[in-house]
């Protein structure tokens, strides 16, 4: 909290330039997460979602990971207001059990998303951001969930979505 104190005076006489919000969603899965942005202009923002999850669930159930998503968005009508598009770069490190079989690898991407800023009241806005990326994973999978014999190393590219958001959004 001290650590958002110089961001609370210096951004008072700035107007909205930097905002903090939680993925609701992501937070409902156990995945702390955070993003903090600021705006560049008018039209362009900065952003960067931080998630991680560091808990093993009943029976070894795993969703472990953590993950950066620096990105840009070009809204449409002016920063934190209405519709925009965005395009991030993606960087994970994760480990996670699936059916019976455990994955720990790294991906690293690129992708793209579409959303909408509703505003709540002059300082909080609800925001939905959807989106799909290219990432490359590279991963070594096992044979159980908790202690079996390695399979395989692998590399593959994937499309996947990416950016699901449900955002509850502070403006500074």
């Amino acid at each position: 909290m001290f650590l958002l104190l110089p961001l609370l005076c210096a951004a008072s006489a700035h107007g909205q330039s930097y905002s903090l919000g939680v993925n609701i969603p992501a937070a409902a899965t156990a995945t702390i997460n955070a993003e903090v942005s600021m705006t560049l202009n008018r039209k362009w923002s900065l952003h960067l979602p931080v998630y991680y999850n560091p808990f093993v669930f009943r029976d070894n159930r795993k969703w472990q990971n953590f993950t950066l998503m620096p990105g840009v968005r070009y809204w449409l009508r002016e920063s934190y207001v209405n519709g925009f598009i965005g395009a991030n770069a993606i960087a994970s490190k994760y480990h996670i059990t699936w059916k019976d079989s455990r994955y720990e690898g790294k991906a690293f991407g690129m992708g793209i998303s579409i959303g909408y800023a509703w505003m709540l009241a002059p300082r909080w806005n609800l925001e939905i951001e959807g989106g799909i990326s290219l990432v490359r994973a590279d991963y070594t999978k096992y044979e159980c969930e908790r202690c079996g014999p390695k399979k395989g190393e692998y590399s593959r590219w994937l499309a996947i979505p990416n950016k699901l958001a449900l955002s509850l959004i502070y403006l500074f």
